[in-house]
Protein backbone atom coordinates (compact mmCIF):
# COMPACT_ATOMS: atom_id res chain seq x y z
CA UNK A 1 0.00 0.00 0.00
CA UNK A 2 1.24 3.49 -0.76
CA UNK A 3 -0.10 6.70 -0.26
CA UNK A 4 0.12 10.44 1.14
CA UNK A 5 -1.16 13.26 3.09
CA UNK A 6 -1.81 16.74 2.50
CA UNK A 7 -2.64 19.25 4.97
CA UNK A 8 -4.82 22.38 2.90
CA UNK A 9 -5.88 25.25 4.69
CA UNK A 10 -9.69 24.60 6.08
CA UNK A 11 -9.25 21.20 4.20
CA UNK A 12 -8.46 17.45 5.37
CA UNK A 13 -7.69 15.19 2.72
CA UNK A 14 -6.62 11.69 3.01
CA UNK A 15 -5.90 9.77 -0.31
CA UNK A 16 -5.15 5.66 0.84
CA UNK A 17 -4.59 3.61 -2.04
CA UNK A 18 -5.39 0.17 -1.88
CA UNK A 19 -3.51 -1.94 -4.18
CA UNK A 20 -5.27 -5.56 -3.53
CA UNK A 21 -8.95 -3.86 -3.83
CA UNK A 22 -8.17 -1.09 -6.63
CA UNK A 23 -9.95 1.28 -3.99
CA UNK A 24 -9.67 4.94 -2.83
CA UNK A 25 -11.24 6.18 0.57
CA UNK A 26 -11.20 9.81 0.98
CA UNK A 27 -11.50 11.46 4.59
CA UNK A 28 -14.26 14.14 4.99
CA UNK A 29 -13.77 17.54 4.38
CA UNK A 30 -13.31 19.74 7.16
CA UNK A 31 -15.90 22.36 7.20
CA UNK A 32 -15.90 26.28 8.32
CA UNK A 33 -17.24 27.26 11.86
CA UNK A 34 -20.06 29.94 12.08
CA UNK A 35 -20.16 32.50 14.30
CA UNK A 36 -22.60 35.19 15.66
CA UNK A 37 -22.46 38.33 18.12
CA UNK A 38 -24.94 38.66 20.85
CA UNK A 39 -25.46 41.95 22.83
CA UNK A 40 -25.69 41.14 26.74
CA UNK A 41 -25.96 44.57 27.99
CA UNK A 42 -28.77 47.29 27.13
CA UNK A 43 -29.31 48.59 23.58
CA UNK A 44 -28.91 52.17 24.61
CA UNK A 45 -25.12 52.54 25.08
CA UNK A 46 -23.67 55.67 26.84
CA UNK A 47 -20.00 56.80 26.67
CA UNK A 48 -18.07 54.74 29.58
CA UNK A 49 -21.30 52.40 29.79
CA UNK A 50 -19.99 48.99 30.16
CA UNK A 51 -20.66 46.75 26.83
CA UNK A 52 -21.02 43.03 27.31
CA UNK A 53 -21.03 40.35 24.03
CA UNK A 54 -21.37 36.89 24.03
CA UNK A 55 -19.76 34.95 20.79
CA UNK A 56 -22.13 32.49 19.67
CA UNK A 57 -19.87 29.98 17.70
CA UNK A 58 -20.71 26.60 15.56
CA UNK A 59 -18.30 23.78 14.28
CA UNK A 60 -19.90 21.02 11.90
CA UNK A 61 -17.58 18.67 12.91
CA UNK A 62 -17.16 19.97 16.47
CA UNK A 63 -14.46 21.04 16.53
CA UNK A 64 -12.89 23.37 18.95
CA UNK A 65 -13.09 26.88 17.96
CA UNK A 66 -10.48 29.97 18.71
CA UNK A 67 -12.40 33.35 18.94
CA UNK A 68 -10.49 36.87 18.45
CA UNK A 69 -12.53 39.85 19.13
CA UNK A 70 -11.54 43.52 17.95
CA UNK A 71 -13.12 46.80 19.34
CA UNK A 72 -12.39 49.78 17.21
CA UNK A 73 -13.08 53.45 18.02
CA UNK A 74 -15.15 55.49 15.41
CA UNK A 75 -16.85 58.53 14.91
CA UNK A 76 -19.48 56.92 12.19
CA UNK A 77 -18.50 53.19 12.00
CA UNK A 78 -20.29 53.13 8.08
CA UNK A 79 -18.37 51.39 5.75
CA UNK A 80 -16.99 52.77 2.35
CA UNK A 81 -18.01 51.37 -0.65
CA UNK A 82 -14.34 49.44 -0.66
CA UNK A 83 -15.14 47.82 2.67
CA UNK A 84 -12.89 50.37 4.58
CA UNK A 85 -14.32 52.07 7.74
CA UNK A 86 -12.70 55.41 7.07
CA UNK A 87 -14.48 56.93 10.42
CA UNK A 88 -13.15 54.34 12.66
CA UNK A 89 -9.68 53.94 14.60
CA UNK A 90 -6.77 51.66 12.73
CA UNK A 91 -6.13 50.12 15.38
CA UNK A 92 -8.75 48.45 17.75
CA UNK A 93 -9.17 49.75 21.53
CA UNK A 94 -9.03 46.29 23.01
CA UNK A 95 -9.56 42.73 22.10
CA UNK A 96 -9.72 39.58 23.68
CA UNK A 97 -9.69 35.47 22.61
CA UNK A 98 -12.69 34.72 25.25
CA UNK A 99 -16.22 33.75 24.28
CA UNK A 100 -17.61 36.42 26.33
CA UNK A 101 -16.03 40.19 25.68
CA UNK A 102 -16.75 43.38 27.96
CA UNK A 103 -15.46 46.59 27.63
CA UNK A 104 -16.14 50.30 28.82
CA UNK A 105 -17.45 52.15 25.95
CA UNK A 106 -14.81 55.06 24.88
CA UNK A 107 -15.40 58.80 25.00
CA UNK A 108 -13.03 59.67 22.54
CA UNK A 109 -11.35 58.40 19.24
CA UNK A 110 -7.06 57.43 19.35
CA UNK A 111 -6.69 61.62 19.39
CA UNK A 112 -8.39 62.19 22.13
CA UNK A 113 -10.30 64.87 21.09
CA UNK A 114 -12.87 63.33 18.65
CA UNK A 115 -16.07 61.86 20.19
CA UNK A 116 -16.95 58.36 19.82
CA UNK A 117 -20.19 57.61 17.92
CA UNK A 118 -20.24 53.97 17.20
CA UNK A 119 -18.29 50.93 18.28
CA UNK A 120 -17.38 48.13 15.51
CA UNK A 121 -16.98 45.13 17.38
CA UNK A 122 -15.35 42.24 15.00
CA UNK A 123 -15.09 38.29 15.87
CA UNK A 124 -13.54 36.25 14.03
CA UNK A 125 -13.57 32.03 14.32
CA UNK A 126 -11.44 29.66 13.75
CA UNK A 127 -11.15 25.65 14.37
CA UNK A 128 -8.01 23.45 14.85
CA UNK A 129 -7.56 22.98 11.22
CA UNK A 130 -7.44 26.84 10.77
CA UNK A 131 -10.76 26.70 8.61
CA UNK A 132 -12.22 30.79 9.52
CA UNK A 133 -15.62 31.31 10.05
CA UNK A 134 -16.65 33.05 6.72
CA UNK A 135 -18.17 35.45 7.21
CA UNK A 136 -17.38 36.45 10.69
CA UNK A 137 -19.51 38.03 13.21
CA UNK A 138 -19.37 42.05 13.38
CA UNK A 139 -21.47 44.39 15.08
CA UNK A 140 -21.46 48.19 15.32
CA UNK A 141 -23.07 49.63 18.53
CA UNK A 142 -23.97 53.07 18.54
CA UNK A 143 -22.84 54.77 21.46
CA UNK A 144 -24.39 57.97 22.67
CA UNK A 145 -23.31 61.12 24.46
CA UNK A 146 -24.23 60.98 28.18
CA UNK A 147 -26.41 64.09 28.68
CA UNK A 148 -25.20 66.95 31.51
CA UNK A 149 -27.52 65.83 34.71
CA UNK A 150 -29.14 68.71 36.05
CA UNK A 151 -30.88 69.79 39.15
CA UNK A 152 -32.81 72.95 40.00
CA UNK A 153 -33.81 74.40 43.04
CA UNK A 154 -34.60 77.62 44.56
CA UNK A 155 -34.10 79.46 48.50
CA UNK A 156 -36.80 78.23 50.99
CA UNK A 157 -39.27 80.74 51.78
CA UNK A 158 -43.12 80.24 52.79
CA UNK A 159 -44.10 82.28 49.94
CA UNK A 160 -42.61 84.89 47.04
CA UNK A 161 -43.38 88.17 47.01
CA UNK A 162 -43.35 90.61 44.11
CA UNK A 163 -40.58 92.36 43.75
CA UNK A 164 -38.11 90.91 46.29
CA UNK A 165 -35.00 88.58 44.69
CA UNK A 166 -35.43 84.75 44.70
CA UNK A 167 -31.87 83.28 44.47
CA UNK A 168 -32.31 80.42 42.18
CA UNK A 169 -29.51 77.44 41.97
CA UNK A 170 -28.61 74.73 39.62
CA UNK A 171 -26.33 71.37 40.26
CA UNK A 172 -24.71 70.32 36.89
CA UNK A 173 -22.79 67.34 36.20
CA UNK A 174 -21.95 65.51 32.99
CA UNK A 175 -19.94 62.14 32.91
CA UNK A 176 -18.23 62.21 29.83
CA UNK A 177 -17.77 65.61 29.08
CA UNK A 178 -16.92 66.98 32.69
CA UNK A 179 -19.19 69.77 34.37
CA UNK A 180 -16.96 72.63 33.32
CA UNK A 181 -17.68 71.93 29.78
CA UNK A 182 -21.48 72.61 29.91
CA UNK A 183 -23.36 75.57 28.78
CA UNK A 184 -26.02 76.69 31.06
CA UNK A 185 -29.38 78.79 30.10
CA UNK A 186 -31.66 80.44 32.06
CA UNK A 187 -35.03 81.66 31.08
CA UNK A 188 -38.23 83.15 33.38
CA UNK A 189 -41.37 83.17 31.86
CA UNK A 190 -44.01 85.48 33.13
CA UNK A 191 -47.15 85.92 33.23
CA UNK A 192 -47.19 88.86 30.59
CA UNK A 193 -43.56 87.43 29.06
CA UNK A 194 -39.91 85.95 29.00
CA UNK A 195 -36.77 86.91 30.59
CA UNK A 196 -32.77 85.92 29.91
CA UNK A 197 -31.11 85.37 33.19
CA UNK A 198 -27.65 85.11 33.63
CA UNK A 199 -25.55 83.09 35.85
CA UNK A 200 -23.95 85.50 38.99
CA UNK A 201 -21.65 82.76 40.43
CA UNK A 202 -20.02 79.22 40.17
CA UNK A 203 -19.13 77.06 42.88
CA UNK A 204 -17.89 73.40 42.59
CA UNK A 205 -19.07 71.55 45.62
CA UNK A 206 -17.57 67.96 44.39
CA UNK A 207 -15.47 67.19 41.12
CA UNK A 208 -18.17 65.98 39.47
CA UNK A 209 -21.02 68.87 39.80
CA UNK A 210 -20.89 72.91 39.25
CA UNK A 211 -23.51 74.67 41.52
CA UNK A 212 -24.63 77.62 39.61
CA UNK A 213 -26.33 80.62 40.83
CA UNK A 214 -28.65 83.59 39.42
CA UNK A 215 -31.30 85.81 41.07
CA UNK A 216 -34.99 86.20 39.46
CA UNK A 217 -36.92 89.58 40.68
CA UNK A 218 -40.51 88.36 40.01
CA UNK A 219 -41.70 92.39 39.10
CA UNK A 220 -45.32 90.95 38.64
CA UNK A 221 -47.90 88.53 40.57
CA UNK A 222 -48.92 85.00 39.28
CA UNK A 223 -46.97 82.30 37.97
CA UNK A 224 -43.38 81.96 36.79
CA UNK A 225 -41.70 79.61 35.04
CA UNK A 226 -38.07 79.34 34.96
CA UNK A 227 -36.70 77.16 32.41
CA UNK A 228 -32.64 75.98 32.36
CA UNK A 229 -31.05 74.17 29.74
CA UNK A 230 -27.67 72.45 30.29
CA UNK A 231 -25.91 71.56 27.07
CA UNK A 232 -22.55 69.59 25.78
CA UNK A 233 -20.24 69.69 23.62
CA UNK A 234 -21.67 67.12 21.55
CA UNK A 235 -24.82 69.11 21.41
CA UNK A 236 -23.34 71.85 20.58
CA UNK A 237 -21.46 70.58 17.30
CA UNK A 238 -24.74 69.02 16.42
CA UNK A 239 -27.20 70.03 14.07
CA UNK A 240 -30.16 68.72 15.46
CA UNK A 241 -31.20 67.28 18.96
CA UNK A 242 -30.49 63.99 17.14
CA UNK A 243 -27.49 63.61 19.23
CA UNK A 244 -29.19 64.15 22.67
CA UNK A 245 -26.27 66.17 25.05
CA UNK A 246 -28.73 68.39 26.29
CA UNK A 247 -31.10 68.22 29.58
CA UNK A 248 -33.93 70.82 30.14
CA UNK A 249 -35.39 71.52 33.52
CA UNK A 250 -37.91 74.33 34.94
CA UNK A 251 -39.64 75.21 38.08
CA UNK A 252 -42.66 77.26 39.31
CA UNK A 253 -42.87 80.03 41.57
CA UNK A 254 -45.62 81.17 42.78
CA UNK A 255 -45.31 84.92 42.96
CA UNK A 256 -48.06 86.95 45.70
CA UNK A 257 -48.18 90.37 47.58
CA UNK A 258 -46.62 90.87 50.65
CA UNK A 259 -49.05 89.79 53.20
CA UNK A 260 -49.43 91.39 56.76
CA UNK A 261 -47.88 89.00 59.64
CA UNK A 262 -49.13 86.46 61.77
CA UNK A 263 -49.32 86.03 65.09
CA UNK A 264 -48.49 81.98 64.89
CA UNK A 265 -48.31 80.24 68.98
CA UNK A 266 -47.73 82.08 72.52
CA UNK A 267 -47.82 81.23 75.84
CA UNK A 268 -49.58 81.44 78.37
CA UNK A 269 -52.84 81.26 76.28
CA UNK A 270 -55.45 84.05 76.52
CA UNK A 271 -58.43 84.09 78.66
CA UNK A 272 -61.54 83.98 76.76
CA UNK A 273 -63.14 87.77 76.22
CA UNK A 274 -64.48 89.04 79.50
CA UNK A 275 -62.49 86.37 81.49
CA UNK A 276 -59.27 87.11 83.35
CA UNK A 277 -56.03 85.29 83.48
CA UNK A 278 -54.95 84.76 87.10
CA UNK A 279 -50.90 84.76 87.77
CA UNK A 280 -49.82 84.43 91.66
CA UNK A 281 -45.99 83.93 90.33
CA UNK A 282 -43.72 85.92 88.04
CA UNK A 283 -44.85 85.10 84.74
CA UNK A 284 -43.16 85.30 81.14
CA UNK A 285 -45.91 86.81 78.33
CA UNK A 286 -44.23 86.03 75.09
CA UNK A 287 -44.82 85.05 71.30
CA UNK A 288 -43.14 82.03 70.17
CA UNK A 289 -44.14 82.14 66.45
CA UNK A 290 -44.68 84.59 63.92
CA UNK A 291 -45.60 83.73 60.39
CA UNK A 292 -44.67 86.26 57.62
CA UNK A 293 -43.65 86.03 53.92
CA UNK A 294 -40.65 88.32 54.67
CA UNK A 295 -40.01 89.27 58.23
CA UNK A 296 -41.12 85.74 60.00
CA UNK A 297 -40.20 85.26 64.26
CA UNK A 298 -37.88 83.66 64.70
CA UNK A 299 -35.70 85.67 61.91
CA UNK A 300 -34.14 83.43 59.60
CA UNK A 301 -29.91 84.02 59.10
CA UNK A 302 -29.60 81.96 56.22
CA UNK A 303 -31.88 84.41 54.03
CA UNK A 304 -30.42 88.01 53.34
CA UNK A 305 -33.77 89.20 51.89
CA UNK A 306 -35.47 88.14 55.25
CA UNK A 307 -35.76 90.34 58.08
CA UNK A 308 -37.96 89.76 61.05
CA UNK A 309 -40.76 90.53 63.17
CA UNK A 310 -41.54 94.15 65.00
CA UNK A 311 -42.90 94.04 68.67
CA UNK A 312 -44.97 96.58 70.02
CA UNK A 313 -46.24 96.12 73.77
CA UNK A 314 -48.23 98.20 75.80
CA UNK A 315 -49.75 97.75 79.00
CA UNK A 316 -53.07 99.17 80.39
CA UNK A 317 -52.19 99.62 84.21
CA UNK A 318 -55.20 98.85 87.10
CA UNK A 319 -57.65 101.50 86.96
CA UNK A 320 -55.58 102.99 83.95
CA UNK A 321 -57.81 104.46 81.83
CA UNK A 322 -54.46 105.30 78.91
CA UNK A 323 -52.40 102.47 77.40
CA UNK A 324 -48.83 102.99 78.13
CA UNK A 325 -46.39 101.72 75.49
CA UNK A 326 -43.62 99.84 76.78
CA UNK A 327 -41.10 101.46 74.66
CA UNK A 328 -38.49 99.61 75.92
CA UNK A 329 -39.17 96.55 75.90
CA UNK A 330 -38.51 95.41 71.60
CA UNK A 331 -38.69 91.54 71.67
CA UNK A 332 -40.97 88.69 71.79
CA UNK A 333 -41.73 88.79 75.60
CA UNK A 334 -42.55 90.85 78.89
CA UNK A 335 -42.54 89.68 82.26
CA UNK A 336 -44.88 90.00 84.71
CA UNK A 337 -44.77 90.35 88.72
CA UNK A 338 -47.34 90.23 90.53
CA UNK A 339 -45.44 91.04 93.35
CA UNK A 340 -45.75 94.50 91.94
CA UNK A 341 -49.62 94.97 92.01
CA UNK A 342 -52.29 94.83 95.20
CA UNK A 343 -53.91 91.28 95.22
CA UNK A 344 -56.95 91.57 92.84
CA UNK A 345 -55.59 94.54 90.63
CA UNK A 346 -56.26 93.17 86.98
CA UNK A 347 -53.89 94.73 84.36
CA UNK A 348 -54.23 94.38 80.63
CA UNK A 349 -50.77 93.16 78.59
CA UNK A 350 -51.49 93.88 74.72
CA UNK A 351 -48.52 93.05 71.70
CA UNK A 352 -48.87 94.26 68.60
CA UNK A 353 -46.76 92.59 65.43
CA UNK A 354 -45.70 94.56 62.02
CA UNK A 355 -43.34 93.64 59.66
CA UNK A 356 -41.13 96.04 57.18
CA UNK A 357 -44.29 97.61 56.07
CA UNK A 358 -45.48 98.72 59.45
CA UNK A 359 -49.12 98.81 57.93
CA UNK A 360 -51.31 100.18 60.61
CA UNK A 361 -53.44 98.16 63.33
CA UNK A 362 -57.20 99.10 62.15
CA UNK A 363 -59.04 98.57 65.05
CA UNK A 364 -60.54 100.11 67.81
CA UNK A 365 -58.26 100.57 71.09
CA UNK A 366 -61.11 98.33 72.77
CA UNK A 367 -60.40 95.79 70.82
CA UNK A 368 -58.45 92.94 72.44
CA UNK A 369 -57.67 91.35 69.01
CA UNK A 370 -57.00 92.83 65.37
CA UNK A 371 -56.87 91.30 62.11
CA UNK A 372 -55.71 93.41 59.10
CA UNK A 373 -57.00 90.86 56.49
CA UNK A 374 -60.42 89.29 56.09
CA UNK A 375 -58.94 85.68 57.08
CA UNK A 376 -58.57 84.78 61.48
CA UNK A 377 -54.40 86.05 60.76
CA UNK A 378 -53.93 88.45 64.16
CA UNK A 379 -51.93 91.03 64.34
CA UNK A 380 -52.83 92.09 67.91
CA UNK A 381 -53.03 90.22 71.13
CA UNK A 382 -54.73 91.24 74.85
CA UNK A 383 -53.76 89.22 77.88
CA UNK A 384 -56.22 90.31 80.52
CA UNK A 385 -54.54 89.93 83.68
CA UNK A 386 -55.22 89.50 87.50
CA UNK A 387 -53.09 89.81 90.34
CA UNK A 388 -53.17 87.49 92.78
Amino acid sequence: MAGSLQSVRGVRAVLVLVLASGCFYTDPIDQRPSVAIEQLSSAQVFHGDVVNLEAVADDPDGDAVALQWREYACSDATPAPDGSRPGCDDAPLSSAVTSLFSFDAPTYRADGATPVGAVYVTLDATDRYGATARPGGDLIIAVADVPPSLALSKQARPSYVVDIPVPLFAKVGDADDGPAAVDVAWTAFSPSGSESLATESTAQPDPDHLQLATTLVPAALGEWTVQVTATDPTARACADSSCGGATTQSLVIEVGPDEPPCLGTWTPAAAPAGDVLPISAPTLFQVLVVADDLDPFPADPSDPELGTTAFAWSLLPPGGATREPLSTVTGAAVALDPASYQPGDIAELRVEIFDRNHTPIPCADADATCSIGADACLQRLTWRVEMQ
